[in-house]
Order: structure tokens, then sequence, then C-alpha cells
């Protein structure tokens, strides 16, 4: 093989690099306001009830939309560790929810985008599930796996109890970021990966 042909395979051959700039930056900014707003300790109690949620996955949800699945991991670690007390349940839920969202968003709510009704419902459902199938779930599993507690009983009575807690927290996160989402430009809703 001659100089000329080895120098331009491996010109040919190199990768995009797992995050470029502008999903670094992105990634940052909103996996950084989440971890803000975990540190400053900002709660919303949820009236009627002794649980206090806070607006971190509002941050979580659009940023991991928008980055990606590496961008999700990033935002995820983020957002999970400085979680009070437990923060190895929140950094499996977090990561793993962000992958999802990276994944999910560009693959359902984004090539819906012509119809932005459609879009919008779509991304509506991708938080339901996020709570749902992925960060609840999670959550509730990392609290039993790395901080065992009898009081838990059975991971399912566990698990409907943690997610009863979370549909306030789940309804507001899906209202806001909708209507964040409705009113940002397309070019400010394209998946940077």
């Amino acid at each position: 093989m001659s100089e000329n042909s080895l120098v331009d395979n491996l010109v040919e051959s190199q990768k995009k690099p797992v995050l470029n700039a502008r999903q670094v930056g992105v990634a940052a900014a909103f996996g950084g306001a989440a971890l803000a707003l975990v540190l400053a300790g900002v709660t919303i109690p949820i009236p009627g009830t002794p649980i206090v949620t806070d607006p971190r996955e509002i941050f979580t949800t659009i940023g991991a939309s928008l980055t990606g699945p590496v961008g999700g991991v990033v935002i995820g670690l983020l957002a999970g560790i400085a979680e009070p007390g437990i923060p190895l349940a929140s950094l499996l839920a977090h990561v793993v929810g962000g992958v999802f969202n990276g994944f999910a968003y560009k693959n359902f709510s984004w090539r819906l985008r012509s119809k932005k009704p459609v879009s919008l419902v779509a991304w509506a459902l991708q938080v339901v599930l996020y709570y749902t199938v992925f960060v609840v779930p999670l959550f509730a599993a990392g609290l039993m796996l790395f901080y065992p507690d009898p009081e838990y009983g059975s991971f399912l009575a566990f698990l409907g109890t943690v997610e009863a807690g979370a549909v306030p927290e789940m309804v507001l996160t899906t209202t806001v970021t909708t209507i964040i989402m409705a009113a940002l430009p397309e070019r400010f809703r394209r998946p940077l990966w």
C-alpha cells in the first residue's frame, strides 16, 4: 500500500467525536442547571402530600432530548450526583432516563415535527414514559439495591408508592416542557446529534 493511500484511509476512517462542541455546551448548561437546582435545595411542595419535587427534570428531559444519548449520560450524571443521601439511586435513574430521552426524541417526537400538535403529543408521551418506565422504576430499584430498608416492603408495592408520589411531578414536568417545546422555534428544537 502506498503512503498516499494509507494517509487517505486514515483520514477517511476517523470517526466523529462522541460529543461535538455544541452538544458539550448544551449538555453542560442543562446538566449544570439541574445540578444547581439540587445543590440550592430548590423544591416545590405538592399540596395535600408530604412530598416535595424539584424542577430539575425540566432541564434533564429537554437537555437530554436535544443532545442525544451521550449528552443524556452527561446530563444524567450532573442531575443525579448531588441527590442528598441517595445519589446512586438518582444516578441510575437519571443516566438511563437521559439515554432514553436522547433516543426517543430524535426517533419519535422530532420525526413528527411537520405536524406540530402531533409532535407535542408525542413529546408529552415521551415525558410520561420517561417517568413511568425509566426514572421512577429505576429510582425505586436503586433505592432497594443501594439503600435497602425493610420498610420498603416488596419491590412492586414500593414501586407503586413511588409512582403515585411522582404523579404530580410528572404532570408538572410534562406540562412545562410541552409549553417550552411548543414555544421554541424549530431550529432550537433540532437534535444536536
